[in-house]
Protein backbone atom coordinates (compact mmCIF):
# COMPACT_ATOMS: atom_id res chain seq x y z
CA UNK A 1 0.00 0.00 0.00
CA UNK A 2 1.15 3.49 -0.83
CA UNK A 3 0.17 6.12 1.71
CA UNK A 4 -0.15 9.67 0.43
CA UNK A 5 -0.41 12.55 2.86
CA UNK A 6 -1.78 15.91 1.87
CA UNK A 7 -2.00 19.14 3.79
CA UNK A 8 -4.57 21.77 3.04
CA UNK A 9 -6.04 24.87 4.60
CA UNK A 10 -9.68 25.42 5.35
CA UNK A 11 -10.76 28.97 6.10
CA UNK A 12 -13.53 29.38 8.64
CA UNK A 13 -14.34 33.04 9.43
CA UNK A 14 -12.27 34.11 12.44
CA UNK A 15 -9.85 31.14 12.25
CA UNK A 16 -7.67 29.11 9.91
CA UNK A 17 -7.55 25.38 10.39
CA UNK A 18 -4.90 23.26 8.73
CA UNK A 19 -6.06 19.82 7.76
CA UNK A 20 -3.82 16.82 7.30
CA UNK A 21 -5.45 13.83 5.74
CA UNK A 22 -4.16 10.67 4.21
CA UNK A 23 -5.25 8.57 1.33
CA UNK A 24 -4.18 4.99 0.81
CA UNK A 25 -3.85 3.57 -2.63
CA UNK A 26 -3.45 -0.07 -3.43
CA UNK A 27 -0.45 -0.29 -5.77
CA UNK A 28 -2.25 -2.97 -7.83
CA UNK A 29 -5.12 -0.64 -8.66
CA UNK A 30 -5.18 0.90 -12.11
CA UNK A 31 -7.16 4.09 -12.15
CA UNK A 32 -8.46 4.82 -15.62
CA UNK A 33 -9.89 8.18 -16.61
CA UNK A 34 -12.36 8.21 -19.49
CA UNK A 35 -12.91 11.61 -21.09
CA UNK A 36 -15.77 11.45 -23.61
CA UNK A 37 -18.99 13.40 -24.10
CA UNK A 38 -20.98 10.42 -25.41
CA UNK A 39 -22.91 9.12 -22.37
CA UNK A 40 -23.71 5.77 -23.97
CA UNK A 41 -20.09 5.11 -24.90
CA UNK A 42 -18.95 6.18 -21.43
CA UNK A 43 -21.36 3.71 -19.87
CA UNK A 44 -20.05 0.90 -22.08
CA UNK A 45 -16.41 1.80 -21.45
CA UNK A 46 -16.99 2.12 -17.72
CA UNK A 47 -18.63 -1.31 -17.65
CA UNK A 48 -15.67 -2.84 -19.50
CA UNK A 49 -12.96 -1.13 -17.45
CA UNK A 50 -14.42 -1.62 -13.97
CA UNK A 51 -14.18 -5.38 -14.44
CA UNK A 52 -10.40 -4.92 -14.37
CA UNK A 53 -9.75 -1.80 -12.28
CA UNK A 54 -11.24 1.42 -10.91
CA UNK A 55 -12.50 3.92 -13.46
CA UNK A 56 -13.66 7.53 -13.45
CA UNK A 57 -15.58 9.35 -16.20
CA UNK A 58 -15.51 13.01 -17.20
CA UNK A 59 -17.39 14.52 -20.15
CA UNK A 60 -15.20 17.47 -21.14
CA UNK A 61 -11.64 18.76 -20.91
CA UNK A 62 -12.39 21.26 -18.15
CA UNK A 63 -13.80 18.64 -15.77
CA UNK A 64 -10.96 16.28 -16.68
CA UNK A 65 -8.49 19.02 -15.76
CA UNK A 66 -10.17 19.41 -12.35
CA UNK A 67 -10.03 15.66 -11.80
CA UNK A 68 -6.34 15.58 -12.73
CA UNK A 69 -5.59 18.23 -10.10
CA UNK A 70 -6.65 15.71 -7.44
CA UNK A 71 -5.71 12.33 -8.88
CA UNK A 72 -3.32 10.85 -11.36
CA UNK A 73 -4.64 7.90 -13.34
CA UNK A 74 -2.42 5.33 -14.97
CA UNK A 75 -4.35 5.54 -18.24
CA UNK A 76 -6.52 8.20 -19.88
CA UNK A 77 -8.92 7.21 -22.65
CA UNK A 78 -9.38 10.58 -24.34
CA UNK A 79 -11.98 11.37 -26.98
CA UNK A 80 -10.83 13.77 -29.68
CA UNK A 81 -14.03 15.74 -30.31
CA UNK A 82 -15.14 17.20 -27.00
CA UNK A 83 -17.46 20.15 -26.37
CA UNK A 84 -14.63 22.37 -25.14
CA UNK A 85 -11.82 21.36 -27.46
CA UNK A 86 -9.91 18.69 -29.30
CA UNK A 87 -8.39 15.90 -27.24
CA UNK A 88 -5.34 15.70 -29.50
CA UNK A 89 -4.45 19.28 -28.51
CA UNK A 90 -4.69 18.33 -24.82
CA UNK A 91 -2.34 15.32 -24.87
CA UNK A 92 0.88 17.33 -24.58
CA UNK A 93 -0.58 19.35 -21.68
CA UNK A 94 -1.41 16.15 -19.78
CA UNK A 95 2.05 14.72 -20.34
CA UNK A 96 3.77 17.94 -19.25
CA UNK A 97 1.97 17.64 -15.91
CA UNK A 98 2.20 13.84 -15.59
CA UNK A 99 4.89 12.38 -17.85
CA UNK A 100 4.23 8.80 -16.73
CA UNK A 101 0.48 8.83 -17.49
CA UNK A 102 -0.44 6.90 -20.61
CA UNK A 103 -2.91 8.55 -23.00
CA UNK A 104 -4.94 6.84 -25.71
CA UNK A 105 -6.83 9.00 -28.19
CA UNK A 106 -10.27 7.67 -29.17
CA UNK A 107 -12.02 8.97 -32.28
CA UNK A 108 -14.20 8.04 -35.22
CA UNK A 109 -11.74 9.85 -37.50
CA UNK A 110 -9.76 7.30 -39.48
CA UNK A 111 -7.31 9.75 -41.04
CA UNK A 112 -3.66 8.86 -40.82
CA UNK A 113 -2.84 12.54 -40.15
CA UNK A 114 -4.75 12.55 -36.86
CA UNK A 115 -3.19 9.25 -35.83
CA UNK A 116 0.30 10.57 -36.56
CA UNK A 117 -0.39 13.79 -34.66
CA UNK A 118 -1.72 11.89 -31.62
CA UNK A 119 1.44 9.78 -31.50
CA UNK A 120 3.65 12.87 -32.01
CA UNK A 121 1.86 14.59 -29.12
CA UNK A 122 2.67 11.59 -26.90
CA UNK A 123 -0.31 9.23 -27.06
CA UNK A 124 0.67 5.57 -26.67
CA UNK A 125 -2.10 4.48 -29.00
CA UNK A 126 -4.98 5.62 -31.19
CA UNK A 127 -8.31 3.78 -31.13
CA UNK A 128 -10.90 4.16 -33.88
CA UNK A 129 -14.54 4.03 -32.78
CA UNK A 130 -16.35 1.72 -32.78
CA UNK A 131 -13.98 -0.77 -31.21
CA UNK A 132 -14.20 -4.19 -29.59
CA UNK A 133 -14.16 -4.45 -25.75
CA UNK A 134 -11.01 -6.58 -26.00
CA UNK A 135 -9.13 -3.56 -27.37
CA UNK A 136 -9.76 -1.65 -24.12
CA UNK A 137 -8.78 -4.64 -21.97
CA UNK A 138 -5.56 -5.03 -23.98
CA UNK A 139 -4.72 -1.35 -23.45
CA UNK A 140 -5.22 -1.60 -19.69
CA UNK A 141 -3.09 -4.73 -19.49
CA UNK A 142 -0.37 -3.10 -21.60
CA UNK A 143 -0.20 -0.26 -19.06
CA UNK A 144 -0.53 -2.50 -15.98
CA UNK A 145 0.43 -6.10 -16.85
CA UNK A 146 0.26 -7.00 -13.15
CA UNK A 147 -3.54 -6.87 -13.44
CA UNK A 148 -3.56 -9.85 -15.79
CA UNK A 149 -3.95 -12.25 -12.88
CA UNK A 150 -6.60 -10.11 -11.17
Amino acid sequence: MLKIERTGSLHIPGTIITLVYSMERDERMCPVLIVDDDNDLCYILETIVKKVCPVHVEHNLRSAECYLMERKPDLILLDNNLPDGLGVRYIRHILELYPDVKVVLMTADTSSELKERAIQEGAIDYVVKPFRPAVINDLILAVRPDLRAA
